[in-house]
């Protein structure tokens, strides 16, 4: 159960956060590889290796618990955690680099012209191995305050 007074996240909404978006790291940079480096040769020359699919599906599938999870963050999370300025920028940062990313691959899905899906997937994925360190500096940074708070009391 979440902390009424606090931001703090209960535990089974870290662990959804935590799983849904390292499962979407892994996915995504599974296919990134595959995409640059794992083409294989056919009979008329380089192939999409048959495994890219799959790992896109699987990316798609673990996006719905991490929007639910995301979504989650606005109902307490955000508004109490605003007052807390240490990690409101972290904060900011956060929320916004997964807005980029929510909006990129719905572009990716659905925008037909390729300069602008070649740009659009450049930010993608560019911004997706990033976002665990934001992540991780956030939960870090705001244990570390809690408990520099804490020990003052």
């Amino acid at each position: 159960m979440p902390n009424t007074r606090s931001a703090r996240l209960a535990r089974w909404q870290i662990m959804l956060l935590t799983i849904s978006g390292a499962l979407l790291w892994l996915s995504g940079a599974a296919w990134l590889l595959l995409h640059y480096f794992g083409q294989v040769q056919g009979e008329f020359g380089p192939e999409t290796n048959a495994l890219e699919p799959w790992f896109l599906r699987i990316h798609g599938l673990v996006l719905i618990p991490a929007l639910l999870g995301f979504g989650g963050l606005f109902i307490a999370h955000m508004p109490k955690g605003w007052n807390n300025h240490y990690q409101r920028y972290i904060g900011i940062a956060l929320t916004a680099a997964f807005a980029i990313l929510i909006i990129s691959g719905y572009m990716l899905y659905y925008v037909g012209d390729e300069a602008l899906r070649d740009w659009t997937s450049i930010i993608h994925w560019v911004l997706g191995l990033g976002a665990p360190a934001l992540f991780i500096w956030h939960y870090f940074h705001g244990v570390t305050k809690r408990r520099a708070v804490q020990r003052k009391l």
